[in-house]
């Protein structure tokens, strides 16, 4: 698509304005042979068709413009003049201002008008005006059937004169139409490639801003972690000093475990905001992921590839949310499975579980910015949301679908990815 103004839809295309000079070759071409043959009326075939033919060569000549170039209005004004120029001589050829199909001068102009800015489209109304008072300076008009000369001999008789005009209405009319509704299509399917694109920015700022307070968190955080650690291990080796005291050591190791824990997170996090994409052995994946969660989990692999190509740690986190999320949702111990499957071109992970089905809202907000159906303290809806993003940067997708009492979580990765 191209901007044909400022702040104007994009509703041209070079393909489109191509195809409709082939239906004007095409059109004038059966059009001369009718009246010629069909009438009986003898026409300067020579002049007319060497006319018909600039118009087919301007137009192989846009065809050697690659898409997406030389789009600007100065350039669709200019093929858009051309056309009403071959037009006038077509009709000074043919009848002049009697031949009821100057009529086509107003489908360039309704053309123009819903393709080009005020000015340009003024600029071939003022081209339509002037071609058409050309033809009242000549004296051409259409001859009976079995005149030898164009322009000499009585006119057609009022009835066949007023079937072209009827003709050449109802053909105007229908151009006029399908500019139209080609034009009302693009600009749908403009507003909806806006609506994605605003969505998709939308999202990616959300990301920035995640990833800058993440940054901040990982920054501002591991003094204190360091520091709560240190204590923790203090506290536990003066606690096991103390007689009836082991309880309180126990807590004092608790801690320092999980401030341990929340160190390595910060690093996990820290590593990520490098982490490139680079083949990933599946199988190392796999076994990564049944570690991370050794109860309850099965993985399964059935591709025809060993790896796949991905940012190892951003992919590693996302498979473990969709995990998580399976678990938590597992009612029991029903176990959640994960399926890897795909080949050379893409790689599917499926993250399967057993429960009660989710409802269309709620898959609908699935993978928003902090949407989450957990309780307090148990979720931040950031876990989807992450994977959604991972998925839309290297061209993937990610869908979930929850029918029966099975919900299905699917990331698809294109092998390699689309380069974010």
């Amino acid at each position: 698509m191209i901007t044909l103004a400022r702040n104007r839809p994009e509703v041209f295309t070079w393909p489109w304005l191509r195809s409709l000079r082939w239906t004007a070759v095409l059109g004038q071409t059966v059009t001369v042979l009718w009246v010629q043959y069909g009438l009986g009326i003898n026409l300067p075939l020579n002049p007319i068709f060497i006319g018909i033919g600039l118009t087919a060569l301007t137009n192989l000549v846009l065809h050697t413009i690659p898409r997406g170039r030389g789009e600007t209005p100065p350039v669709i004004a200019a093929c858009l003049a051309t056309d009403v120029l071959l037009l006038t001589a077509l009709l000074h050829l043919t009848g002049g201002p009697h031949n009821p199909f100057s009529t086509f001068y107003l489908a360039h102009i309704a053309l123009a008008a819903v393709a080009l800015p005020p000015r340009w489209t003024a600029l071939i109304a003022g081209i339509c005006c002037a071609g058409y008072g050309f033809l009242f300076l000549g004296r051409n008009v259409l001859p009976l059937p079995g005149d030898v000369i164009c322009g000499v001999g009585p006119s057609l008789p009022l009835r066949l004169h007023l079937q072209g005009m009827f003709t050449a209405f109802v053909l105007t009319a229908g151009a006029i139409v399908f500019f139209a509704g080609r034009l009302q299509a693009a600009l749908r399917r403009r507003e909806g490639e806006l609506a994605v694109a605003q969505s998709v920015a939308a999202q990616h700022e959300r990301f920035a801003a995640l990833a800058t307070l993440a940054a901040g968190a990982a920054h501002e955080l591991g003094t204190p972690l360091g520091t709560i650690s240190i204590a923790a291990g203090e506290v536990a080796r003066a606690a096991q000093l103390l007689p009836n005291q082991l309880d309180l050591a126990d807590d004092a190791l608790l801690i320092h475990e999980e401030a341990a824990r929340c160190r390595a997170i910060l690093d996990r996090l820290q590593a990520q905001s490098g982490d490139a994409p680079r083949e990933v052995s599946l199988s190392k994946l796999a076994e990564e992921l049944r570690s991370r969660f050794p109860d309850g989990l099965t993985v399964q692999i059935q591709v025809q590839v060993p790896a796949v190509f991905a940012p190892p740690e951003a992919l590693l986190q996302a498979l473990s949310s969709l995990i998580k999320n399976g678990l938590d949702a597992s009612p029991g111990a029903k176990p959640v499975h994960c399926q890897i499957t795909g080949d050379a071109d893409a790689i599917c992970f499926a993250v399967t579980n057993e429960g009660a089905d989710l409802t269309a809202d709620v898959i609908a907000h699935a993978g928003e910015p902090f949407f989450t159906t957990k309780p307090p303290g148990r979720g931040t809806g950031l876990g989807l949301f992450l994977v959604r993003l991972l998925a839309e940067r290297f061209g993937g997708t990610f869908h979930i679908e929850s029918l029966g009492g099975i919900t299905t979580a699917t990331l698809k990765l294109p092998n390699p990815p689309t380069t974010p």
